[in-house]
């Protein structure tokens, strides 16, 4: 059993390794939260190593108890992840919030441009809606997300009277409290636009900032990273309930 514990451990924590290169060549190494490989990864092989040595009976129970609660936690919080990536919205909501994402030098990043797709198809179909375009500047980044947002989505054709700008909020909790209060209307409804990876825990943010009526709007995101952006969710229900804002 040792043996199998062993090789199960370093070939997991080898692959976690593995993966973080993986992310680091296939986006940028330095990706919001990829450090969490390499330490889950060390501390695999780390715990394979230790089935080499003779360890107290009580030691392996409280390893082995932890390592199976947090592994059924994590499938949990994945699985209400998951379950909500392919949100769609009905038709004629009153705002959309556009939620920021990573500026490169270039322009909007991948993820930044599916959601500033998504919301140009919802707002040409739904003329009456309004945009919020919601997110700050980080210190690396040429423009505010607001104002990437603003951009697209009047490079596109959507008219600038459509849109309101947030442009101070540098995390999502903080994004909902701020857009709330651009939003005239306590009835109003209200569409969340984020990639789908990110519609569960936008939408409890959304609800706890105190908006109601509320629908989320998944945008396309897929790739390599898609995992990686899964298991950092699932990580940010835990923080975000630590802080209390969810």
């Amino acid at each position: 059993m040792k043996e199998i514990l062993k090789k199960i451990y370093w070939l997991t924590g080898a692959a976690c390794i593995v993966y973080y290169f993986v992310l680091g060549f296939s986006v940028r190494f330095g990706l919001s939260q990829s450090w969490i490989w390499p330490m889950i990864g060390a501390a695999l092989i780390l715990a394979g190593c230790a089935c080499l040595i003779r360890l107290p009976g009580w030691l392996r129970a409280v390893w082995r108890t932890l390592l199976c609660g947090g592994l059924a936690l994590m499938i949990v919080l994945m699985g209400m992840v998951v379950s909500d990536m392919n949100r769609t919205p009905p038709m004629g909501l009153d705002y959309l919030i556009v939620l920021g994402a990573r500026v490169e030098q270039e322009g909007p990043s991948r993820a930044l441009q599916h959601r500033i797709d998504m919301a140009v198809e919802y707002m040409a179909d739904n003329p009456d809606t309004i945009a919020i375009a919601s997110g700050g500047r980080g210190t690396d980044e040429p423009i505010s997300e607001a104002a990437c947002i603003r951009d697209g989505l009047i490079a596109a054709g959507i008219a600038p009277e459509r849109i309101l700008l947030e442009d101070q909020s540098v995390t999502t909790a903080e994004n909902m409290r701020f857009s709330e209060d651009l939003i005239s209307d306590e009835d109003a409804s209200v569409g969340i636009v984020t990639n789908n990876y990110h519609v569960h825990r936008a939408l409890g943010l959304a609800e706890k900032a105190g908006i109601g009526n509320l629908y989320g709007v998944a945008a396309e995101y897929t790739g390599p990273t898609l995992f990686h952006y899964i298991v950092r969710e699932a990580l940010g229900l835990v923080a975000d309930t630590m802080l209390g804002n969810l």
